[in-house]
């Protein structure tokens, strides 16, 4: 793999965000339900919440990935707490060790406790977060969040 750069984004970067958000939905919606809107989008307003530590996975200078990282947790009281509020490698740079590299530098970035939540129906989460996520004193649970079936790692990076 080439050198994967995991890069703070500035605030010119959230319609490069918001454009990003559509694959991710995409890609989201084999596992959940993502409808489209009139205009043939998937409606997403969580990116204002969301921007507090934005980041570009970037391989050879072109997009392939991106992250938002917050300082609270969303799914459960815990604080203080770093969240990962929404990560994706797209769809052509997928199993190539892009994920685990950029988790691994984000972590480095972000010290201290950690929650990871996503869907239970979403496998392929179930299958990576436990992959790359330190298993040391780590707590894996299961639990509903807004009438929907989550599985969340708590640990500390």
């Amino acid at each position: 793999m080439t050198e994967l750069r995991v890069v703070a984004a500035e605030d010119s970067a959230k319609s490069v965000f918001d454009n990003l958000i559509q694959f991710y939905l995409y890609d989201m919606a084999a596992q959940s339900e993502f409808p489209l809107n009139a205009q043939g989008r998937y409606d997403y307003d969580m990116l204002e919440r969301f921007w507090q530590h934005p980041y570009l996975f970037l391989l050879e200078g072109k997009i392939a990935g991106f992250a938002l990282v917050i300082r609270d947790c969303p799914i459960r009281p815990r604080s203080p707490c770093w969240f990962m509020a929404e990560f994706c490698v797209l769809r052509p740079y997928q199993r190539q060790g892009i994920g685990s590299s950029a988790v691994r530098a984000i972590l480095k970035q972000h010290t201290g406790a950690w929650e990871i939540g996503w869907l239970e129906t979403n496998a392929p989460a179930s299958r990576f977060w436990p992959a790359v996520t330190p298993a040391k004193d780590r707590a894996d649970q299961s639990f509903m969040f807004d009438t929907q079936a989550w599985a969340s790692l708590a640990f500390t990076a």
